[in-house]
């Protein structure tokens, strides 16, 4: 989710190109003037398709198209990035990072959020006569050292008591 809504970066882009100054509109919505300037940008040459979200740049291929649209019309990032109509120019920067050190691979979608739980590491219960030797070993020390957890906790909570007792 960006920091700023679509609207708002409209309106304010529409008053830096109305005439007021960047950094006057900078100082009022405490955003950096720099950032006023790209949106006035981005809004002149898209008007009100401006900030629209951008699914045909989500694949390499696109990506690659971008990068090479870039180098061909030699062109700033600022400026690519607002004729493609990006939210921010770290977009671009952040692609044309990516292909630097990967190649073309490094322009292929990360998938986001947790990685999936791998399913190899769960232990399934087996019978006891089933299991190896090993894991009997495993389990008898993995429950001899839950069994000193838990006595070591109640002796705290005894302790605990006792205290409180003797503060009353």
């Amino acid at each position: 989710m960006s920091k700023y809504n679509r609207n708002l970066k409209i309106a304010i882009a529409n008053q830096c190109l109305s005439g007021e100054s960047s950094e006057a509109l900078s100082k009022m919505y405490d955003i950096s003037s720099r950032q006023i300037r790209y949106w006035a940008q981005v809004v002149t040459i898209h008007g009100n398709n401006a900030f629209q979200p951008t699914p045909h740049l989500r694949c390499a291929k696109a990506r690659l198209q971008a990068i090479k649209l870039m180098w061909t019309h030699d062109w700033s990032l600022g400026h690519t990035s607002a004729v493609l109509n990006l939210t921010t120019t770290g977009t671009l920067s952040l692609w044309l990072d990516r292909y630097d050190k990967y190649g073309f691979k490094g322009l292929e979608c990360c998938s986001r959020g947790r990685k999936p739980m791998d399913f190899s590491k769960i232990i399934t219960d087996r019978p006891d006569d089933e299991k190896t030797l090993e894991e009997l070993k495993e389990e008898v020390a993995y429950l001899r050292a839950e069994n000193a957890v838990l006595k070591k906790l109640e002796e705290l909570e005894q302790i605990k008591r006792r205290q409180a007792k003797k503060r009353r």
